[in-house]
């Protein structure tokens, strides 16, 4: 398991990265782990439904190639500065088929 950082650290983490999602990329941990990291260090988090700093020149068909390559929406949304609910959203209006989250039964 990955070590808590101090508050210091996690607002360095949060600045440099720009979103939750970023933040738990590289803390290496799960998006609601990382938020709730950050809001118990007293870091102030962006509000939702902010659009992503890089969402409008987010290429559709790199997150298509990259998706279907094996990445996670985490993963593709920290690499192109978007969160996972875009990457997310913008496959589906590609008509992109999603994988089955692990652990899920259908």
């Amino acid at each position: 398991m990955t070590a808590r950082p101090d508050s210091r650290q996690l607002d360095m983490i949060y600045q440099r990265q720009g979103s939750v999602a970023g933040a738990a990329a590289e803390l290496d941990v799960a998006y609601e782990t990382a938020r709730r990291w950050l809001r118990d260090a007293g870091v102030e988090l962006q509000g939702r439904g902010r659009p992503s700093p890089g969402a409008g020149a987010a290429p559709v068909n790199e997150m298509i190639e990259r998706y279907r390559s094996g990445e996670s929406f985490v993963t593709i949304a920290s690499a192109m500065d978007v969160s996972p609910n875009t990457v997310r959203n913008r496959l589906i209006d590609a008509g992109e088929q999603l994988r089955p989250r692990p652990g899920w039964k259908r």
